[in-house]
């Protein structure tokens, strides 16, 4: 029986083989472990295949306006096309570099973040993207509730569409909006250099104008800040950007656009300085009268010492002559270049100050024409005229105009609040005419003195000086006095700061603790006040505000060296935190440019900082390692977003 079932499934399977495979060879059996291995070795290739091709693919092109804000699109990787639209930013935290550049494409504007080793790389590289080029860059976004902003993961992903530049750049010998984007070159002698946060900025007198020049700190962060001074010879070739908008000035691309000739000065007499054309020298004289020539919209300065010479100076110039320290007679060194027989000055420096008295009103002639003086008394009336500032002033003897040149009231900041009828004012400034009647105008903001309150007696400084001690006994003084002085700056001076103060009669640098120093977001330098002071031990004991000035409210990019020491007012939204053992430092940023703010632990307190947060802080303005910082020295002088 089994033998027969067992023939019987033979047979049906051979029967089985001849119907499927009629004329076929038999097959030998697949061996099963061999098609696992293959598979998986296909389904590897086909993985790698569709890596490779994810590589390839590019991410899609997206618009600014439809990303921004976007929480959908937080860290999605896109493409944005545009122009940029800013000058790049550059900072330095925790010893790692960040690069900021704007793409706009029409529909909005996003800012584009480079951060270590890929900005080392983008500077080397010279790939830094410019004003007026056009960019495509692959980001990955970051979506935050009032910003948003892309990271440049690989310096592969930015590509030059176009680029702002020529071999063979137009010379011209000024600038304004219609060559906006222009690849220019312009050569002349530098009038004065002052680093800013944006970087070096400097102004050229090209003979046929003066133009603006700013070399982005971006380009010299890793190599160190390049030598220009007042008086070199320069050849310089960038884009025409318009600053806020309207401001033309020169933006260099490259280091290597940059062509120096440093210009020794040589020293000569006063009597020598025509037969010197064409040179830059550096004299001596005796302050004489000063005009304004609206021509040139320059300062005509008289020297002499026997010999009679003019100095022809830019208003910012002519502030190195502070007109309530150095008056009519002071000595002075200018330093300049001869050009038809005057010196176009770059630099004043005063040797040997005469100190101008303050006059009664009663006592001016057009026979003071052109020469300093200072006048104190009560606001009568104020009128503005454009952006300038025309006011008549009262001592009691009599009644002077005073006009205050837009730039000077600028200077001022808050501090024009306090020029109204009925508070008291000292002015310090050149003596002119017009339409027949004397005019005081001052050239610097260091020349008007606020009290913001009346001012008493017939020449009004009698009562704010009479019963104090007079900075020049100080070193005279035993005991405790008290002071009445303008507020001029604060330093740090380990363990305590330094507080610089004048009085008219001298300056001073007085040892205080920070507890004492006044509040910079209600007083700030410039604030007139009362000092408790012990001449034994040599520190402030008290301080009471006289008279408060507001620290002027600065944009983050405006924050430069001609700021230092004084108190100012910056708010900006966080970008960086980096934690010291004694101190926090924040980048913070407005849309102006990054600026950084050095907190000590000590007045930080339990404030904690984060990225994204809005910070608004009062201090005072120092500079580490060539760049400048905002440094706050009370708790009360931070305020925290909420």
């Amino acid at each position: 029986m089994g033998s027969s079932d067992s023939n019987r499934r033979e047979d049906s399977v051979k029967g089985e083989k001849k119907l499927y495979y009629h004329g076929l060879i038999e097959q030998k059996r697949i061996d099963i472990s061999k098609l696992k291995v293959l598979s998986i070795i296909l389904a590897v290739a086909g993985l790698a295949l569709i890596l490779i091709a994810a590589q390839s693919a590019q991410a899609p092109l997206a618009k600014v306006g439809d990303v921004y804000g976007n929480y959908l699109m937080n860290y999605a990787v896109v493409r944005v096309e545009g122009n940029v639209s800013e000058v790049p930013s550059v900072s330095e935290s925790g010893g790692k570099l960040s690069i900021i550049f704007s793409v706009n494409d029409g529909t909005g504007s996003l800012d584009v973040r480079v951060y270590s080793p890929v900005a080392e790389r983008m500077i080397r590289e010279g790939k830094i993207p410019m004003p007026g080029d056009r960019v495509e860059a692959e980001v990955q976004l970051r979506v935050r509730e009032t910003y948003t902003y892309g990271i440049l993961n690989y310096l592969g992903g930015l590509k030059f569409i176009g680029k702002a530049y020529s071999p063979n750049p137009e010379r011209v010998s000024s600038l304004d909006k219609s060559l906006s984007h222009r690849y220019v070159m312009v050569e002349g002698m530098v009038e004065d250099s002052r680093e800013v946060s944006r970087g070096l900025l400097f102004d050229v007198d090209t003979g046929g104008g003066k133009v603006t020049v700013l070399l982005p700190k971006v380009l010299y962060v890793l190599s160190g800040k390049p030598n220009v001074t007042a008086g070199d010879s320069v050849s310089v070739a960038g884009i025409v950007y318009l600053y806020r908008g309207s401001s033309p000035e020169l933006v260099v691309r490259n280091l290597s656009e940059v062509r120096v000739k440093r210009l020794e000065a040589r020293e000569v007499p006063l009597s020598e300085v025509a037969s010197h054309e064409g040179e830059v020298i550096e004299t001596t004289g005796r302050l004489g009268r000063i005009s304004y020539d609206p021509g040139t919209k320059e300062y005509l300065v008289a020297l002499t010492d026997g010999s009679n010479v003019t100095a022809v100076a830019s208003r910012e110039v002519l502030s190195g002559i502070d007109p309530l320290k150095a008056g009519t007679g002071s000595e002075v060194r200018a330093v300049g270049k001869v050009v038809g027989g005057k010196i176009k000055a770059t630099k004043f420096e005063v040797v040997k100050p005469v100190p101008p008295r303050i006059s009664k009103v009663s006592e001016l002639t057009s026979s003071e024409l052109g020469k300093i003086v200072v006048v104190e008394g009560n606001v009568v009336d104020v009128t503005s005229i454009g952006s300038n500032l025309k006011l008549t002033l009262s001592d009691g003897s009599g009644k002077i105009a005073v006009f205050i040149p837009s730039p000077v009231v600028s200077e001022l900041g808050d501090e024009v609040s306090k020029i109204k009828p009925g508070l008291g004012l000292r002015v310090a400034g050149y003596l002119t005419e017009y339409r027949g009647s004397l005019e005081i105008v001052p050239y610097t903001g260091a020349g008007v003195v606020t009290y913001g309150e009346p001012v008493g007696g017939s020449g009004g400084s009698a009562a704010h000086t009479a019963t104090y001690t007079k900075l020049s006994e100080l070193s005279s003084a035993s005991g405790t006095v008290k002071l009445r002085v303008k507020w001029l700056g604060v330093y740090y001076s380990k363990p305590n700061y330094l507080i610089e103060v004048s009085d008219g009669s001298g300056t001073a640098n007085l040892s205080i603790k920070r507890s004492l120093i006044p509040n910079p977001l209600k007083a700030g330098t410039g604030s007139e006040l009362e000092v408790t002071y012990d001449a034994d031990a040599k520190e402030v004991t008290g301080v009471e505000v006289v008279s408060g000035v507001a620290s002027p409210k600065l944009q983050t990019g405006e924050v430069s060296t001609g700021y230092l020491g004084k108190t100012v007012v910056v708010e900006g939204v966080v970008r960086g935190v980096y934690q010291g053992s004694t101190f926090v430092k924040l980048t913070i940023d407005d849309g102006s440019g990054e600026l950084t703010v050095f907190i000590p632990k000590s007045v930080a307190g339990d404030k904690t900082f984060s990225e994204g947060q809005t910070v608004k802080v009062g201090g005072y303005v120092t500079e580490y390692r060539g760049s400048v910082e905002v440094v706050p020295y009370r708790g009360d002088g931070i305020i925290l977003e909420g």
